[in-house]
């Protein structure tokens, strides 16, 4: 019986160890580095990468260095006032580029992000008073809720 104890014990401690190291593997990378933390980019991109299909290969080049290429999973029209789409990368491992367009009082302002759970950083689409955009390089976590409590 103190055999039997011992193996039990033993191997709850094997399987409660294991969990922890899995949960605590922090696989983040580093895979924008190379991109500069602030990209001027034109409204006439974000408009004509609106105009893709679902389906299609895309190439959105925001600058002569950073071109986000891959498929395009969805893109729909939400309400009446709300285009969405989605972008898989085919160059970065699960990283998505996802932009919508929100029209108000004929006003149009665009707003994405492109994301990977695998990353320490993502991109935002910001617009400023003068209503010129960029995408700006952010912390991944920062968009994120914590769920740990």
């Amino acid at each position: 019986m103190k055999t039997f104890t011992k193996t039990v014990v033993i191997l709850l401690t094997t399987i409660t160890t294991m969990s922890v190291f899995a949960q605590n593997n922090n696989s983040d990378k580093n895979i924008f580095a190379s991109f500069p933390g602030n990209l001027p980019i034109s409204k006439n991109l974000l408009v004509t990468t609106l105009e893709a299909k679902s389906g299609q290969i895309v190439a959105i080049p925001f600058n002569d260095k950073f071109i986000f290429s891959g498929k395009v999973m969805s893109n729909e029209f939400k309400y009446n006032n709300l285009q969405s789409m989605i972008v898989k990368s085919d160059a970065f491992p699960n990283t998505m580029f996802q932009l919508s367009k929100i029209t108000e009082n004929n006003n149009i302002k665009f707003v994405g992000r492109i994301i990977s759970p695998d990353a320490v950083e993502a991109f935002v689409i910001k617009n400023d008073v003068a209503d010129n955009y960029s995408l700006n390089k952010i912390e991944f976590k920062s968009i994120l809720q914590d769920c740990s409590y």
